[in-house]
């Protein structure tokens, strides 16, 4: 019932090819539509949007939800992978109830702007994820800068996200692992070692030229 996908970019233009798309398609089906973002204002991605899809009276009617990294992931004042869980829940459950909609789409966009989450408690929250996202018709796409992140960022995002958008084209991960897989390889974790590394981003460049 639910998709988890990861999607990675390079600045913010590159984001915008993404999320932009993805929103407005949303939209016009009559999805919920959610988006956190970091270090970009709610109003500038209500802004992007088409025409087409009057994200502004969206945003009115609360069929599209721009939110800031800040007031999602820091709430309590510290970045904590259950407590933003515990946020999603809620606000899935309240999408449910309120009855408009039958499937939530959401985005969120990570580029170490407004929040810089601790790598282990990022590696929970993506893992755990997957945990809840059976319960309720949702698509929840994350977005990572790779121009802030890195490349050793992929490892973990393999690792935690049944599928890649790759090149406009969802992608099965072969690399993914289930919470409890990843829990128990994470007991002695040090981070990705350089091979990890090199295998994860040689497999992710493979997948955009075709080649796999």
């Amino acid at each position: 019932m639910g998709d988890h996908i990861c999607g990675l970019y390079a600045g913010r233009e590159q984001r915008d090819q993404i999320l932009k798309p993805f929103l407005e398609t949303g939209l016009a089906s009559g999805d919920k539509c959610i988006c956190v973002v970091d270090g970009t204002s709610p109003d500038e991605i209500v802004g992007m949007l088409g025409a087409d899809v009057d994200a502004r009276a969206s945003a009115d009617s609360k069929q599209l939800e721009v939110i800031r990294s800040v007031d999602m992931y820091l709430r309590s004042g510290a970045f904590s992978a259950h407590e933003v869980i515990a946020s999603w829940k809620a606000t899935m459950s309240d999408v449910m109830y309120d009855g408009r909609f039958g499937v939530v789409r959401a985005a969120e966009t990570w580029s170490k702007r407004d929040v810089v989450p601790d790598p282990m408690e990022l590696l929970v929250l993506e893992s755990e994820m997957n945990r809840y996202l059976p319960l309720y018709p949702q698509v929840i796409l994350c977005l990572y800068d790779l121009d802030r992140f890195g490349a050793g960022i992929i490892v973990d995002l393999l690792k935690t996200h049944p599928r890649v958008l790759i090149g406009g084209l969802l992608v099965d991960n072969p690399y993914h692992q289930t919470p409890d897989e990843l829990l128990t390889g994470t007991t002695q974790r040090r981070g990705a070692t350089e091979a990890e590394i090199e295998e994860a981003a040689s497999w992710y460049l493979d997948a955009m030229t075709g080649s796999t």
